[in-house]
């Protein structure tokens, strides 16, 4: 190997390196639990269900579900991050997009909205909370 690329090569690493411990220092990954997993074939009590909140990077975000002839009605947002320009857009998008597609799923098994992972985590493990508690 040259010494051209392994100069390059190694500041390709030594870059990485810095950049996922930083990263990690900064607190961008987070750990969330798994939460328990609500069946498929779920049947629900109708009524207005609050899920936990939920810390995430940015702040909290706390959902409420609504369930009406045993399907899932509508989310609630009660909370979530609103300190920061980047907060409000990435919410005013990605959190519409979770309450419906939580509700045409009739289950929070949905996938993570890109550019908002860490809200959609928290988003989902609080609406699971929520789920779980109207479970018959």
């Amino acid at each position: 190997m040259t010494s051209r690329k392994f100069t390059s090569a190694l500041s390709s690493t030594v870059l990485a390196v810095l950049l996922s411990s930083t990263a990690a220092s900064a607190g961008f990954f987070s750990s969330f639990s798994q939460p328990r997993q609500i069946p498929a074939n779920a049947q629900f009590q109708d009524g207005t269900w609050t899920g936990s909140p939920v810390r995430q990077y940015y702040g909290y975000v706390q959902v409420q579900a609504h369930v009406k002839n045993g399907k899932i009605a509508s989310i609630d947002i009660l909370r979530s991050p609103t300190d920061r320009r980047t907060s409000r857009y990435i919410n005013s998008k990605a959190l519409p997009m979770l309450e419906r597609e939580i509700v045409m799923a009739q289950n929070t098994n949905v996938s993570y909205i890109s550019g908002a992972t860490l809200t959609s985590q928290a988003f989902l493990n609080s609406a699971n909370d929520a789920l779980l508690k109207s479970l018959k």
